[in-house]
C-alpha cells in the first residue's frame, strides 16, 4: 500500500510537470475515468426527461455510457460489448445512441435510451444493403453521423467505401436505407440543409455534394486541404465557413469561406505553437458558437476563436496525454463540446475519458502591414511575435500583411524581424474581442537602388502606359506597371546576382533585359515590338466564364497532377517563355480528380486584337490535353475559335489524350475570316457526359505579321531585305544589305535564345535554316559593329 501511494504520487507529479510545460489555459479537468482496454471515439447524449447529461465513450471493446449527474464522478450506466477493434465511433440522435466499428463486423450498434437510466438496451443491426452494384451485409464502417433531419450517414463501410444514407424518422431502431454516394472512400462526413461535406482522406480533399435527392447526390466542388489527407470537417452555424483537419504530423486546422461554392477561399490555417515541430497530429474538429474545438494526438484539446475565420487564435488548451511521445497516434482521439452545461467530453487512446470545463474567451487580434521605410513596398515573410508567456508567431504574406493574436489581454511588446532588415519592437495594447492594427516600417540592412524603367513603342517611340513590368532574380521578384509617362521606378536591393526586367503589354511582344545592381543604373529604356504575345506572366485581361463545377481556367504557376504514374496536368509552363505562369484548368493539388473539369465547361477569351492593318497575321500557341478514366471511352475536347466581332470560326480542336505540351503549328488568320480590329481568340474545354478525368493547359500565345519587317534601330543599317519570310527547315534564305562591312546574323527564339550564328562579310548571299529546329516563329537579327541592328520575323514550318 505504501509503495502504491508513492507510485500514485510520483505519477501525479510527473503529470503535473508535463502539463505545466504544455501550458493549460482556460480549461480545467472535472473528471477522468481510466479505460484500461483503450479508447477511441466519443460523443454526448442528453436525457431531456431527467435533465441528465451523458458521455458516450467508444472503447476498444465496447460502447460505454457514463451519466454526469455529478460531473466530477461520472457513473457507468451501460456497457455494450462488441468486437475488439482500434476504431469505434459513436453518435446520438433523439433517444438513441449509434455506434460503428472499423476493421470489425459489428454492423450498426443501436442503443435505446428511452427508459434510461433504469433500463438501457442495445443491439447489433446488420441488414443486407444493396448500394451501387454491390449487395452485402452491413458490417464494418469507419464513422457515423446524423444530421438535423434524422438522416444517418455511415462512412467508409465495407465493401462500398463511400457513404450509405438511412432515414431514422420512421423507426430509429430499424433505419430505412435511402441512398448512397460511392464515388470515393469517405473517412467522415457532415451534413446540413441537404448539403454533404465528405472528407475523402485518400484523395486529400473535402467534397461538397447537393443531397436533396439521396438517390442521386450531385457533386458541387472539391477542396484540396493543406496536407492533402482530409480527416474531418465541421461548418459554422451560418454555413458560410468550413473547418477541416488533415491527419498528418504538423498539419493544420484550415478555415475556408464557402459562402459561394464556385469561389471557395482558404482564409487561414492554425496549429499549436507550443508543440510546433514535434510531430503533433490534429484529429477531429468541432464548431460551437464561433469557436472550433479540436482533439490532437499527444497534445490534448485546443479551443480556437474562429469568430474571425481569417485569423484563427488559440484561446484555451488542456493536455490529456502524459506519455513520452511527441508525435504519432497517441493521446486524445475525439472531443464533443455540445452538452447543455458546456462541459466537454474527450476520449484518450491510452487513458480513457476526460470531462473538461472550458472558459470560452474571445481572442485579442493583432493585424497590420509591414513595409520598407525607403521604398514603401511591402515586405514578405517578416516574423511577427507577441512577447508573451505562450508561444505565438506569424509571418507577413507577399502583400506585407499579417494577422495574429493572443488569448490574454494586456500591454505587450511586438517584435518584427527579417533577415534583411533591422529588428523592430513596438508596444501594443491587446484587448479581448477587439482588433488592434499596427502598421510598421522596417529599415533595410542592405543598400537599395532605384531602377527607372522607360517603355516605348519600338517604331514610333511612343511612351507606353500601363505596361507590365517584372523585376526578378533568384532572391525574389516585384511586379509593377508603368505610369502615364511610360515609366516606373523600381526600388531593389543591391545584389551580386543580376536582375532580369521583363516587360509586356497587350498589342506588343514581351521583352527582357538584364542589369547589374552593383551601382545605380541609368534609365533603362525598353522598346517593345508590335504584335500580340502572352506568356501569362502578366494579367493582360483574358476573361473566364464557365458552367463547370470545378477545373476552371486559372492563370497561375501550375502544381500539376499525376494519374496512374503519368503526368496528367502539367507541373510547369512551356520551356523557354517568360515567367512560370500559364493557364491551367484548376490548380488545387496533385490528385487529378480534385480539380479537373467537371459537369460542364470553362472558357477563356482574349482581349481584342486590332489586326485590320496586318498583311498576314499568324497565330501560334502551345496546349496540353489530358482525358482519361471515367466510364467508357473518353469523349471530351478542347477547342480554339477565332472571332472577328461578327463571325466565329474554329481554328483547332484537340480531342486525343496527349498529356504533354503540343505546338499548334502556324494558323494564318486571313485564311479563316476577314481581318478586323475586333479579333479575339476563344479557348473552350468541356467535360461531356459521361464524365471523365479532364485537364487542359494553354501557354505561349503569339500573333505576329508574317510579312512585315520591323526595324528597331536605324543607325548604320537603314534597311535589310531577307526572303522568304516563311520557309521550311533545311531551306535557304537570301539576304541583301545596302552597305558594305562585316556583320553578325543571328537566328533567335522570340525569347532571345540564340539558335544559330553566321558572320556576314558581303552585301548579298544565302544561309541555310538548321534542319534540327522546331517549327515556330523566330527572329533574324543583323547586327553592325557599332551595335545598331535590324530584326526580321521568320516563320519556320
Amino acid at each position: 500500500m505504501k509503495f502504491l501511494s508513492l507510485l500514485i504520487f510520483s505519477l501525479s507529479m510527473t503529470c503535473f510537470i508535463l502539463k505545466a510545460q504544455d501550458g493549460d489555459l482556460n480549461m480545467k479537468l472535472v473528471a477522468h475515468v481510466p479505460a484500461p482496454e483503450g479508447g477511441s471515439g466519443v460523443w454526448h447524449y442528453f436525457d431531456k426527461k431527467h435533465n441528465t447529461e451523458y458521455a458516450v465513450f467508444g472503447s476498444r471493446t465496447s460502447v460505454v455510457l457514463y451519466s454526469l449527474e455529478d460531473p466530477s464522478k461520472p457513473k457507468e450506466r451501460f456497457r455494450f460489448t462488441g468486437t475488439t477493434t482500434t476504431w469505434r465511433e459513436v453518435f446520438s440522435y433523439g433517444e438513441f445512441v449509434y455506434g460503428v466499428t472499423d476493421n470489425a463486423a459489428d454492423g450498426l450498434v443501436i442503443i435505446d435510451m428511452r427508459k434510461a437510466p433504469d433500463t438501457i438496451t442495445g443491439k447489433f443491426w446488420k441488414p443486407n444493403i444493396t448500394a451501387g452494384t454491390q449487395t452485402a451485409v452491413l458490417g464494418s464502417c469507419h464513422t457515423v453521423f446524423v444530421d438535423e433531419k434524422g438522416i444517418l450517414s455511415l462512412n467508409g463501410c465495407s465493401p462500398w467505401q463511400g457513404i450509405l444514407f438511412f432515414d431514422l424518422k420512421p423507426d430509429p431502431q430499424n433505419p430505412k436505407f435511402i441512398g448512397s454516394e460511392l464515388k470515393r472512400y469517405c473517412h467522415d462526413d457532415y451534413v446540413r440543409h441537404d448539403t454533404l461535406y465528405s472528407s475523402e482522406i485518400y484523395q486529400g480533399f473535402l467534397s461538397i455534394y447537393d443531397v436533396k435527392d439521396y438517390t442521386n447526390p450531385k457533386e458541387l466542388v472539391n477542396i484540396k486541404t493543406p496536407f492533402a489527407f482530409t480527416h474531418n470537417s465541421w461548418i459554422s452555424d451560418d454555413s458560410k465557413y468550413l473547418f477541416t483537419t488533415d491527419e498528418r504530423e504538423e498539419a493544420y486546422v484550415a478555415s475556408y469561406d464557402i459562402s459561394d461554392f464556385s469561389k471557395v477561399k482558404l482564409l487561414d490555417v492554425y496549429k499549436p505553437k507550443d508543440t510546433d515541430g514535434k510531430g503533433v497530429i490534429p484529429h477531429n474538429t468541432r464548431y460551437l458558437n464561433g469557436y472550433i474545438i479540436t482533439s490532437y494526438y499527444t497534445d490534448g484539446v485546443k479551443i480556437v476563436d474562429a469568430h474571425k475565420p481569417d485569423n484563427l487564435v488559440e484561446v484555451a488548451s488542456y493536455d490529456t496525454y502524459f506519455g513520452s511521445q511527441s508525435g504519432g497516434f497517441y493521446g486524445t482521439w475525439g472531443v464533443s463540446p455540445y452538452l447543455p452545461s458546456g462541459l466537454i467530453v474527450a476520449s484518450n487512446i491510452e487513458d480513457g475519458l476526460f470531462i473538461l470545463k472550458p472558459d470560452y474567451q474571445r481572442a485579442c487580434y493583432l493585424e497590420g502591414l509591414v513595409t520598407d521605410t525607403i521604398t514603401g513596398l511591402p515586405i514578405n515573410n517578416v516574423s511577427v511575435k507577441i512577447i508573451a508567456p505562450r508561444q505565438n508567431l506569424d509571418n507577413t504574406d507577399a502583400a506585407g500583411n499579417y494577422k495574429t493574436g493572443y488569448a490574454v489581454g494586456g500591454t505587450y511588446n511586438i517584435e518584427f524581424s527579417h533577415k534583411d532588415y533591422f529588428t523592430k519592437v513596438i508596444p501594443a495594447v491587446l484587448t479581448n474581442g477587439q482588433v488592434t492594427v499596427k502598421d510598421v516600417q522596417l529599415i533595410s540592412k542592405r543598400p537599395s537602388i532605384t531602377a527607372r524603367v522607360l517603355v516605348r513603342d519600338s517604331i514610333s517611340g511612343k511612351l507606353l502606359e500601363n505596361a507590365g513590368v517584372r523585376i526578378t532574380n533568384i532572391n525574389g521578384e516585384k511586379n509593377a506597371a508603368t505610369g502615364m509617362d511610360g515609366s516606373i521606378a523600381l526600388f531593389v536591393f543591391q545584389d551580386t546576382v543580376p536582375y532580369d526586367i521583363i516587360v509586356g503589354k497587350w498589342g506588343y511582344r514581351h521583352k527582357a533585359v538584364k542589369f547589374a545592381s552593383d551601382k545605380q543604373p541609368p534609365v533603362i529604356e525598353i522598346r517593345l515590338r508590335r504584335g500580340y504575345q502572352d506568356d501569362f506572366i502578366f494579367d493582360q485581361g483574358w476573361t473566364e466564364s464557365s458552367t463547370a463545377t470545378s477545373g476552371i481556367w486559372t492563370r497561375t504557376v501550375p502544381v500539376g497532377t499525376v494519374y496512374r504514374n503519368e503526368q496528367f496536368q502539367t507541373d510547369k509552363d512551356i520551356d523557354g517563355d517568360y515567367g512560370k505562369e500559364c493557364f491551367v484548368t484548376g490548380n488545387t493539388g496533385t490528385d487529378p480528380s480534385a480539380d479537373d473539369v467537371d459537369n460542364g465547361g470553362s472558357t477563356i477569351t482574349s482581349p481584342v486584337m486590332k489586326l485590320s492593318n496586318y498583311k498576314d497575321p499568324v497565330l501560334s500557341f502551345y496546349s496540353w490535353f489530358a482525358n482519361a478514366g471515367g466510364d467508357g471511352r473518353p469523349n471530351d475536347r478542347m477547342t480554339f475559335r477565332i472571332s472577328n466581332g461578327s463571325s466565329v470560326v474554329f481554328c483547332k480542336e484537340v480531342a486525343t489524350h496527349n498529356p504533354k505540351w503540343e505546338y499548334s503549328d502556324l494558323i494564318h488568320l486571313k485564311d479563316l475570316l476577314p481581318l478586323t480590329d475586333s479579333m479575339r481568340l476563344i479557348v473552350d474545354i468541356s467535360d461531356d457526359t459521361p464524365g471523365h478525368l479532364l485537364e487542359g493547359a494553354f501557354d505561349d500565345f503569339l500573333v505576329v505579321d508574317a510579312i512585315v519587317s520591323e526595324t528597331e534601330d536605324q543607325n548604320v543599317l537603314h534597311s535589310m531585305n531577307i526572303w522568304p519570310n516563311i520557309v521550311n527547315r533545311d531551306e535557304s534564305l537570301h539576304y541583301q544589305l545596302n552597305v558594305d562591312g562585316s556583320f553578325d546574323l543571328d537566328l533567335m527564339t522570340t525569347e532571345g535564345k540564340m539558335i544559330a550564328h553566321w558572320p556576314i562579310n558581303q552585301q548579298s548571299g544565302t544561309i541555310v535554316v538548321p534542319a534540327t529546329i522546331s517549327p515556330s516563329v523566330y527572329l533574324l537579327r543583323m547586327k553592325a559593329k557599332d551595335g545598331s541592328a535590324v530584326v526580321n520575323k521568320l516563320i519556320v514550318r
